[in-house]
């Protein structure tokens, strides 16, 4: 895909190292109008999709279960999964800065392109994984286990025990909307979307965080998601919406998109931020002026070689010294001594008092 190349324009060799404004223009344009294309028809067919009208068999077990509330509806399950997602991000950047002992804040441009390409490729695998949802539900029409308490259907009963093709729906206490709802079990959509956001955090959390002070936090970082996932599908059967193979085949569905969609998509696409060279070395302890740079290579000082003594004629020179003007002379050239020492370089020469005694 041509969307994340404008984001590595330092990779490409040109103008400053970088893509032209007008390829960058159309790459932009470019997967703004795929995101699109996919987009539009997903929430077309979550808001205005009509569902196969399937049949049922009289007096099914399966599909009379009383009506319930949702314990997570699909809008909150929606807000509640990019926040946890924007979360994940966030928390993964702020481990690794206070793992690197970072002295100032992270400011770096490559760790935050490597986010923005990371999310988008969530984006991307959120919405594909939602028109599958979208499309098999509307296509199969599976009814839900409440089916029978919210559609109360009028058929004729003397068909029974038989399958029921030919009905209408008289329940006026749920709406049409729910009516519609019912008929749209499988597969189940939060088992799918939570499952999608936990199993591609996980893949995210193992290529990006890379901390020393701890050897299993990744692994709880990455049960907490799939435990949440498993909760929210589960509740879904506890709720009345779905069947329990609806619920294993959402997980099935949102784990195998993530798989595919980080295998194929998001390491081609993070390949040229690998965090051998985003992130730090961590074979040193030396502190950081930012959470992505690079270690800086510490200044080895080469121990220098003592001063040599100084020559012999200097204080025979200076052994000749006598009278009080020469004593003081003396005793001066004596006290500079040691900055004589620091300052090997600079040659020493007896004054002109000593020379002309």
């Amino acid at each position: 895909m041509v969307f994340w190349d404008y984001c590595n324009m330092d990779k490409y060799p040109g103008s400053r190292q970088g893509l032209s404004r007008r390829r960058i223009t159309l790459a932009v344009i470019v997967d703004v109008t795929l995101f699109l294309i996919v987009g539009i028809p997903v929430l077309f067919l979550f808001l205005r999709g009509t569902p196969f009208e399937r049949g049922f068999l009289c007096d099914d077990p399966g599909l009379s279960l009383p009506y319930r509330p949702e314990t997570v509806s699909t809008s909150v399950l929606i807000i509640a999964g990019l926040s946890v997602s924007i979360f994940v991000v966030l928390l993964v950047e702020l481990l690794n800065t206070a793992d690197q002992k970072c002295r100032h804040p992270c400011q770096n441009a490559e760790g935050l392109v490597y986010c923005v390409r990371g999310y988008s490729v969530f984006l991307v695998g959120f919405v594909l994984q939602q028109l599958i949802v979208e499309f098999v539900k509307n296509q199969l029409g599976s009814l839900r286990p409440n089916f029978f308490d919210v559609c109360r259907p009028n058929f004729n009963r003397s068909l029974c025990p038989g399958y029921i093709s030919e009905f209408t729906c008289t329940g006026s206490e749920h709406g049409a909307e729910e009516i519609r709802d019912s008929r749209q079990s499988f597969p189940s959509g939060h088992s799918s979307l939570s499952m999608y956001i936990a199993i591609y955090f996980s893949f995210y959390i193992q290529r990006r965080l890379q901390v020393t002070f701890s050897r299993t936090l990744k692994i709880f970082l990455q049960f907490g998601l799939v435990f949440l996932s498993l909760i929210c599908g589960l509740g879904r059967i506890q709720d009345n919406k779905h069947h329990p193979a609806d619920v294993i085949v959402g997980f099935l569905l949102g784990s195998s998109t993530a798989i595919l969609v980080f295998h194929f998509v998001g390491i081609k696409v993070l390949t040229h931020f690998d965090d051998s060279d985003d992130l730090p070395s961590r074979s040193t302890n030396e502190p950081q002026d930012c959470c992505a740079c690079r270690v800086t290579t510490p200044i080895i000082v080469e121990p220098q070689t003592p001063a040599p003594l100084l020559p012999n004629e200097y204080f025979s020179g200076m052994s000749n010294c006598n009278g009080s003007v020469l004593r003081h002379t003396c005793n001066l050239k004596l006290n500079d001594l040691p900055n004589v020492r620091r300052h090997m370089s600079t040659p020493i020469t007896p004054s002109r008092e000593i020379e002309d005694v």
